[in-house]
């Protein structure tokens, strides 16, 4: 008579197992986690560039000078220059308006405004730094109305961004 032999594993063998998969996860965690940081960071500093480079186009564009109005608790609108934009305010920011709440800790430093002057593209020179918990970033505007994006002194930087200088 023949003796089946039962195929599969041993529970020794799964707690092994499971055992090791654990511990790769516990490795892996943090690593995730800062990456999600990393990403929310340049996140909202890619979305604050990309609005001020398009209030600069649409000053161009409507030939009137525009204004971008940053709140304190993270809110920014852009408005004709005439009226400051209180974008929590619904309707109040004629041509945009963003909450940052969108950008899970994420702080914006105080509450500017950025001035974009149709006549010949320039704007006011600010700079604006945004933070997280281990990380910083500031997005720069120049009189000529170039913005860019860096690093700010004395923070670990996004890798992709050079120092601010």
């Amino acid at each position: 008579m023949k003796k089946l032999r039962s195929s599969g594993f041993s529970l020794i063998e799964l707690l092994i197992v499971i055992a090791i998969t654990g511990i790769i996860a516990a490795l892996a965690v943090p690593s995730y986690q800062d990456m999600l940081e990393r990403n929310r960071l340049k996140q909202a500093a890619e979305s604050l560039a990309a609005d001020m480079r398009y209030a600069r186009t649409e000053a161009l564009k409507r030939s009137t000078d525009l204004k971008l109005t940053l709140t304190a608790g993270w809110c920014y609108g852009i408005d004709d220059g005439d009226t400051a934009c209180a974008c929590g305010t619904a309707g109040d920011c004629a041509i945009k308006a963003v909450d940052g709440s969108q950008f899970e800790g994420i702080a914006l430093d105080g509450s500017n405004d950025v001035s974009f002057y149709f006549r010949r593209g320039t704007a006011s020179d600010k700079t604006l730094t945004l933070s997280s918990a281990h990380y910083g970033a500031s997005v720069v505007v120049s009189l000529l109305g170039r913005v860019r994006i860096c690093t700010p002194d004395g923070a670990t930087g996004l890798p992709s961004y050079p120092d601010c200088d």
